[in-house]
Formats: C-alpha cells, sequence, structure tokens
C-alpha cells in the first residue's frame, strides 16, 4: 500500500479500480489529521476526542441484540467489536475503538448506489422507476407502491434491487468497476470485496430472489436478473472501516467533496437527493423515531455499520455488529443519539435569528479609489461619489442573511447608481444565497444599477457563473471596484483624465490654477524637465527628500515592499496634473522617502529642488510664500479626506 502526500496530508494512493479482487488486509494508516485514542498518552487527546472516548467506554459494556444470522457469514461476527469515528469537511478524524477493523457495508451502500444512478439517469427517469417514500416496513418487507408500480423507496431491498440494476455498462463487470470506483472515491482509498460474504449472500439470498422476481414480472425491472441481483450481492459485500464510513459522511456533508482527496465524488444536486432518502427512509421503520430523537440524515447495515451527516459540519461512522430487531446497530444509535444531544446536532434544533450580514457600508465620497485625481476631477467625486454604495459583508450568506441586505438596498436606491459588495469577510454562501445574489443582480438591472462582486471566495464565483454571472460581474479587489465607478462618473461630464500621450505645460498643474502669469514667470525657471522610460525609479525609498516633482505626461505608480517576503503594496497611482514629494518642502530635517515611485509610461515630470527656492525668497518672497501656502492647503486637504475615510472605515 503506497501513501502520498497530498494537500498537507497523508492519504493512501488509490489505484484505477480493478476486477482482480484481493484478500482485503487492515491497513494502519497514518496522517496528521487522524486523533486516535491512546490510553497510554492522554495529555494528547483533544476535547472532541475525549467526549468520543467517555461514549466508547459507556456504550462498549452493552451486550443487547443480537449478530445478524440470515446471512451465515455475517453469523460470525464477534460482538464485541465496537469502534467510532468522525470526520471534518476539512478532513480532521477522530476515531476510537475497532475504528479500523473491516467488516461488510450491506445496506449502507444503497443511497450511494441512488446517487450513481441519479447520475446515470436523472430525476425524472429515477423517479419513475423508485419512490422517495417511507414505507413503516421492514428492510426486506415485500411491499410495492401498486399505484405507480414502483418500489416505495431506494431504501429498502425491493427499491435497492431496482436502483442496481439502472447503474449503467457494458456487462457485470464494467458496471461493477464503476460501482466500486464510486465507493472509493467516496472512501478516498482503493476497497475490495468480501467474497466469502458474497458467496454466502449469493447462496441464500432467497427472500431478495423472490423480490427481484415479482419487481421483473411486474416490469418493474428490465434485462438480465441474475446480474442485477449478483451486482446488489456484490455492491453489499464491500469492505469498509468505520473510519471509511465517516469519511463517507463527510463527503455527503461536504457537498460531494471528499476531505481527504479534494476530489468530487458526486455532484451536489445528488448529494441533497442521497441526504433526503437517508432523513426519511434511512433507518427503515424506525426512521421516524431515529429522525425525531437524533435528527440526522443516516443510514445502517445489518453488517453493524451506521453512517450520519450533518450538513457542512461532519460525517460519523459507528460500527458495532449487535443489533436491534430492526436490523439496526444497538451501540450505534446510542453513540449518534448522545452525539445529538450533548452538542445540539439535531437539524431542528433551534438555531439563533439570523443577524445582518453588512458589516460597514460606505460611498465613494467618503472613501475613494487610490488613483489620484485632479483637483476639479476631485471636487466633483466629492459630490457624485454619493452614487457609489459599498457594502462589507461578513459571516455565512444565506436567504435570511441576504433578505436583509435587499431591504438596505431597495431603501438606497433612489441614490444609488454603483453598488460594490466587497465579500473579503465572507464565510460559507449556500445555495438560496447563491440563487438570492442572482436575484438581486436582475432587480440591479432593472434599476439601472451597476453590480458588482468583490473578495468572495473562488469557489463562490464559480457558482454564481454556473447561474449566469458574467465575469464582468467580478473585480479583483474594493480599489479596482472604485476605480472604475469613479471612471464611469467622471466619463460621463468629460472629465476623463488626459491622454498618456498629451503633456500639460506647467501653467496647467493643478497646483497652479491660483497664480497669475507673472507669479509664474518667477516660478517657471526654477523647474526642470526630466524625462523618465517605463519601469523607470523617479523616486526610491531610502533617498534623500531634496525636491518635488509635478507630473507633465503619463503614469506613476507609489507602492511599498512590506516586507522581504510579501509582494510589493500598490499605494496609489498619480496622473498628469499631480504634485508629489511635495511633503518634504515642510520637513524641517530633510528625510528619506518612504516609499518607491515607478513610471508606468514614458513619463516626463517638472522637477524643483528645493535649494532653488532660496532665490525665489530672495526675489519674491510673496510668491514663494504663496506656493508655500498652496501646497500646504493641499496637504490639509489630503488630510481631511484621509481623515474622513479612516471614520468611515471604523464604524
Amino acid at each position: 500500500m503506497f501513501l502520498v502526500k497530498l494537500y498537507g496530508n497523508v492519504v493512501p494512493y488509490v489505484k484505477p479500480p480493478n476486477l482482480t479482487l484481493v484478500k482485503y488486509e487492515e491497513i494502519e494508516e497514518k496522517s496528521m489529521n487522524y486523533h486516535t485514542f491512546d490510553p497510554l498518552n492522554t495529555n494528547t487527546i483533544s476535547p472532541i476526542l475525549t467526549c468520543l472516548t467517555d461514549i466508547y467506554k459507556r456504550y462498549q459494556p452493552i451486550n443487547e441484540g443480537n449478530v445478524a444470522t440470515y446471512i451465515p457469514e455475517l453469523a460470525k461476527a464477534n460482538p464485541d467489536l465496537f469502534g467510532i469515528c468522525i470526520t471534518t469537511p476539512d478532513g480532521q478524524i477522530y476515531q476510537v475503538g475497532e475504528s479500523q477493523h473491516s467488516f461488510t457495508i450491506q445496506s449502507i451502500s444503497k443511497p450511494f448506489v441512488y446517487g450513481l444512478a441519479l447520475g446515470d439517469h436523472g430525476v425524472e427517469k429515477i423517479m419513475s422507476k423508485v419512490g422517495v417514500e417511507p414505507t413503516g416496513e421492514a428492510f426486506n418487507s415485500i411491499v410495492f407502491d401498486e399505484e405507480n408500480n414502483r418500489p416505495y423507496n431506494p431504501m429498502v431491498n425491493a427499491g435497492a434491487i431496482a436502483t442496481t440494476a439502472l447503474i449503467k455498462g457494458e456487462g457485470y463487470e464494467q458496471r461493477f468497476n464503476r460501482i466500486l470506483s464510486m465507493f472509493e472515491g467516496f472512501a478516498g482509498r482503493s476497497l475490495t470485496v468480501d467474497e466469502a460474504v458474497f458467496e454466502s449472500e449469493r447462496s441464500t439470498g432467497h427472500r431478495n430472489r423472490a423480490i427481484a422476481y415479482l419487481e421483473l414480472n411486474a416490469g418493474m425491472l428490465e434485462g438480465n436478473l441474475e446480474e442485477h441481483l449478483d451486482l446488489y450481492f456484490r455492491q453489499c459485500s464491500i469492505l469498509v472501516t468505520a473510519k471509511d464510513l465517516a469519511v463517507m459522511a463527510a463527503t455527503l456533508a461536504n457537498n460531494g467533496i471528499n476531505p481527504i482527496t479534494q476530489q468530487q465524488a458526486v455532484n451536489p444536486e445528488e448529494v441533497r437527493a442521497i441526504l433526503s432518502v437517508m432523513a426519511s427512509c434511512g433507518m427503515y421503520d424506525f426512521s421516524g423515531e431515529w429522525l425525531y430523537r437524533i435528527g440526522l440524515p443516516a443510514k445502517s447495515g445489518v453488517g453493524g455499520g451506521i453512517i450520519a451527516v450533518l450538513p457542512g459540519q461532519f460525517g460519523i461512522g459507528t460500527f458495532s455488529p449487535l443489533l436491534d430487531p430492526r436490523g439496526n446497530s444497538v451501540r450505534g444509535i446510542k453513540v449518534c443519539e448522545e452525539l445529538s444531544q450533548r452538542f445540539k446536532f439535531h437539524l431542528f434544533d433551534s438555531h439563533p435569528v439570523s443577524q445582518t450580514c453588512v458589516s460597514r457600508t460606505y460611498t465613494g465620497a467618503m472613501v475613494s479609489s487610490r488613483r489620484q485625481r485632479r483637483a476639479f476631477q476631485r471636487d466633483f467625486l466629492d459630490q457624485a461619489g454619493e452614487k457609489i454604495l459599498v457594502y462589507e459583508l461578513k459571516g455565512d450568506l444565506y436567504f435570511a442573511t441576504l433578505e436583509k441586505l435587499t431591504r438596505q438596498l431597495q431603501s438606497n436606491q433612489q441614490t444609488a447608481k454603483f453598488i460594490v459588495l466587497d465579500g473579503r469577510r465572507v464565510g460559507n454562501v449556500n445555495s438560496s444565497a447563491i440563487t438570492l445574489l442572482s436575484e438581486i443582480k436582475q432587480w440591479c438591472l432593472s434599476q439601472e444599477i451597476t453590480l458588482m462582486l468583490t473578495g468572495f471566495e473562488p469557489k463562490t464565483t464559480v457558482r454564481l457563473k454556473a447561474n449566469g454571472w458574467t465575469d464582468e460581474g467580478f473585480v479583483d479587489n474594493i480599489d479596482t471596484a472604485l476605480e472604475w465607478c469613479e471612471n464611469c462618473l467622471l466619463a460621463e461630464q468629460d472629465y476623463q483624465d488626459i491622454t498618456v500621450k498629451d503633456q500639460l505645460s506647467l501653467e496647467e498643474m493643478d497646483i497652479f490654477k491660483a497664480f497669475t502669469a507673472e507669479e509664474m514667470t518667477a516660478i517657471a525657471p526654477l523647474f526642470s524637465e526630466v524625462s523618465y522610460q517605463p519601469k523607470d525609479f523617479i523616486i526610491r525609498e531610502g533617498e534623500k527628500s531634496d525636491r518635488l516633482f509635478l507630473l507633465a505626461k503619463g503614469m506613476t505608480t507609489v507602492s511599498l515592499q512590506l516586507s522581504q517576503t510579501e509582494q510589493r503594496k500598490r499605494l496609489t497611482t498619480y496622473i498628469p496634473g499631480i504634485a508629489f514629494g511635495e511633503l518634504a518642502l515642510f520637513d524641517i530635517n530633510v528625510s528619506q522617502r518612504t516609499a518607491d515611485i515607478v513610471a508606468d509610461t514614458e513619463v516626463i515630470c517638472y522637477v524643483l529642488e528645493f535649494d532653488r527656492l532660496k532665490t525665489l525668497l530672495k526675489t519674491k518672497p510673496e510668491v514663494y510664500i504663496k506656493l508655500l501656502q498652496t501646497f500646504g492647503k493641499t496637504l490639509v486637504n489630503t488630510i481631511k479626506r484621509a481623515t474622513l475615510e479612516i471614520r468611515s472605515l471604523s464604524v
């Protein structure tokens, strides 16, 4: 058995399915994600494992029930065996007792094969062949839905045989290969068949054979009946462990993705169907009481196993061959009931009233993009920015939380032209939230509002695109979203930036809009024109701060190296008409630059070395003072705007 490291876990290498069935050898697998009870090392036991150990010790002495005897090989089971395992959707495994002892899966195979059949034929075809109604009868009852000419559900033997008969494939071997491969995808490792149990079931399965012939006679089955029966007997004889069952259950809890291999074992649509029939019919004529007392989708097997699922949270696998009269594991039921009561796992346990999913709301007038704007553009955006609404979302998104968001959106629809939903702090997004987000998108279109999403996890983006969203609905980050919205507002007023090919004169700089021609005559000689090529450093971090720059042509980016291991952080982008480096004018002690400024395109700057200001101070002191006051006012406005943003983002 080879072990491979996958996503930080050590997991068994799964061979392609092969019909050469070898004797099963129990494998002791070790992983950083395994938590196994060791009585000699109690200091390392996790709280969850402590709980499982307590439950194991409580119910291990129970000797109620009997092993299955109607299949001779099952009658040989050791009644003292008992194992418990819990697996989470991120691959954590907690196990106690004989959780890695192999036994045959038996009827626990039924919901998984049902999912495979759904994938083969679709819901309508399967529903016409097998219903989903509980019978209130034993698992091997010969009762049919005569009105619809079908078995009542796929969890009783009659329905399971009909379901297995629907599995596609060219002949027996290919069909069983598909079934075995499916189970291996759920378990995350290669599996084998207990040939002795298979032969025992085939030779003594007279009642199942009678059920199959009744179905054939009534037109419920088609094709080779003996082949269908052999497939059914063999699927029930696949060897698993309680740990395998827990991983399989966690795969269902994880929307069909195996938590160990990270592979999609079954489509999410089939997961819902599988869990539905498990909840309503999985425990036979005990299903109603099970749902009432324990409240988890589950399936039992006469081999002693029970599988239970809490969607989104974990999967449970238990093994104990002592069965009650209904064919369910006595210890397994008690374990699941204890866990449900201790931790309130029941599906219908009271849940907290939904809170709002909006942590903060602000407008484009309160918080702007990092792109620097010219003074007239900034003045315009200080007013028009109210049309840009940003909602920072938090926590899990589901119908109730998003419903509250829709009310907020409707209350702001009169002013909003752009809505940005920031999902950086969002957790799980369930299917109802995906649907409601798409409804919000359609509502925005009807109101002529542009809706954009940013910061959501890739898996959420993929699900939304499958629901009709296009790439235009997503942006990389909140700054890009704000900049795009600002550009749209500026374009409507013909306030767009000049092209990078144009060059502004010194007089056209924002800083000099209040200066007279005479004053400019005194100032112009102080500046020199300097050209830069793309990727040239205009300012380097650590350089002496002894000059300022006026950007006449092109674009530049200010960036900062946060650490040696991280990428550079973009702070802002400058466009023509903007001054930078002016803060050093007011620094009594000449300091060093704190960031890099790099040319994005061909750039021309008007550069003022501070030493040259001494000449202006001597010849035109009033112009010198006016120049300092103008730069000072610009810095004050920048600080005010930054303060407003900080206040807006701290609410």
